[in-house]
């Protein structure tokens, strides 16, 4: 489940395993193992297929306002691209496509790719599991102090409502009632 999960969406699906590894319903080391696996086989995919089908429309591509961009970069900046590309948000399938339409050797792709995929799975996914320690620990003081925390929301409510109560109930009362006569509207 964690490798067809982190192939379409990798980042939240670490994020959760990693935190459910936290939890004790999953192992750590395998939840990284898997999500670097799935990430590298979809990249390699997206790969293939530009590498494929790719390289005959990339001359029509260079106009596409995306792609155009991350076909710059890629011919700019080439390994370090790869690695980062699991970090670009919203980039993560353009750019395994960019290098196989233009042509990157396999092997640098995989290697780059593979370098990028396990630094990535390893720093989402311990920071995952940190995040679990971090909610344990506000939760379980968040269960001794809940009724203060319960009076201090109450107390910050009623001072906002104290502070801007006024204004929103000349505005939604101008809003109710008739205008006079000679009143702009």
């Amino acid at each position: 489940m964690v490798f067809v999960a982190a192939a379409v969406e990798g980042d939240a699906t670490l994020l959760t395993a990693t935190f459910l590894a936290h939890r004790g319903y999953l192992r750590l080391d395998l939840v990284i193992l898997v999500a670097a696996t799935a990430t590298i086989a979809i990249n390699q995919v997206y790969f293939w297929l530009a590498r494929g089908y790719g390289q005959q429309r990339i001359t029509d591509m260079r106009t596409h306002r995306v792609y155009g961009r991350v076909l710059r970069w890629i011919t700019i900046y080439r390994l370090p691209l790869i690695v980062g590309s699991r970090f670009i948000y919203g980039f993560r399938i353009a750019i395994p496509a960019a290098a196989g339409a233009i042509g990157i050797s396999p092997v640098t792709f995989t290697i780059a790719d593979v370098t990028g995929s396990v630094l990535w799975a390893g720093l989402v996914g311990f920071a995952g599991y940190a995040i679990g320690h971090v909610l344990d620990y506000l939760l379980d003081d968040l269960r001794a102090h809940e009724w203060r925390v319960a009076m201090a929301l109450f107390a910050t409510a009623v001072a906002v409502l104290a502070w801007r109560g006024r204004d929103w109930l000349v505005v939604s009362s101008e809003a109710f009632l008739p205008r006079q006569a000679g009143t702009k509207a």
